[in-house]
């Protein structure tokens, strides 16, 4: 009975010796895990990685995203981490929606960390998702890949929202201040000044305004004074007969 006993409980030990490394995988999360953004904006997704005691030395993460959607603007690698960019391990591919990054912890990384940020531009309204590559390696002291599960983001991209502009509210036009009115000066009425024509018209009418009356008045005029001559003329004659 006892050896029954010793033999169960070697066996069940080394399943736990076993199983020790699947429990010890190491994990990759993405975040945020959904995503709603709007076309012609841009947004981030953070990357980081979790050993969970066990000691990783090169990670190399690859995701593949829709590429008809979303566009990788830019890539920003954790604080302590050497990147790799040899052939195959440093990759942005927008044309096929694929990014390859791959970098080692000097040390070791036994805890979790950050290992990168990726700014990803919304081309056009859709959805999709972010996965983790079949190609991604979590390696360990002895070189082996621990990396275990298959994180996603959901991503819905809308159109941008159309807002009318506001229009401005109706101000009530300022009144125009009048310019004072300057009085008018008056022409000052000036006297007519008498012409020539008018002068000899005022002598031939002697004033009648009538040039016949003024004709026949001055007849009179002129035989009276013929007359007053004649008889002045005949005086003087008749004083000389005298003396």
């Amino acid at each position: 009975m006892r050896k029954l006993l010793f033999t169960i409980s070697l066996a069940a030990l080394g399943v736990i010796v076993l199983a020790m490394p699947a429990l010890a995988a190491t994990t990759v999360s993405l975040s945020p895990v959904s995503v709603k953004a709007v076309s012609g904006k841009s947004f981030n997704v953070v990357i980081a990685v979790n050993p969970q005691g066990v000691s990783n030395y090169t990670e190399k993460i690859e995701l593949d995203y829709p590429a008809d959607l979303l566009q990788v603007k830019s890539f920003s690698l954790g604080s302590n981490w050497m990147a790799l960019s040899q052939t195959g391990y440093d990759l942005v591919d927008n044309a096929n929606g694929t990014l390859i990054k791959t970098a080692g912890y000097p040390g070791g990384l036994s805890s979790s960390a950050t290992f990168g940020t990726i700014s990803f531009y919304a081309k056009k309204a859709g959805s999709g998702v972010i996965k983790l590559g079949t190609g991604s390696l979590a390696l360990d002291a002895n070189n082996q890949n621990v990396l275990s599960g298959t994180p996603s983001v959901s991503v819905a991209i809308t159109a941008p929202v159309s807002v009318p502009a506001e229009k401005p509210a109706a101000e009530t036009p300022a009144e125009t201040e009048q310019p004072a009115k300057q009085p008018v000066e008056q022409p000052i009425a000036q006297t007519p000044q008498p012409t020539l024509l008018a002068a000899i018209g005022g002598v031939l009418t002697l004033g009648t305004g009538s040039m016949w009356v003024g004709i026949l008045v001055g007849l009179i005029i002129l035989a009276a004074l013929i007359y007053a001559i004649y008889a002045l003329i005949q005086r003087k004659r008749k004083n000389s007969g005298n003396i």
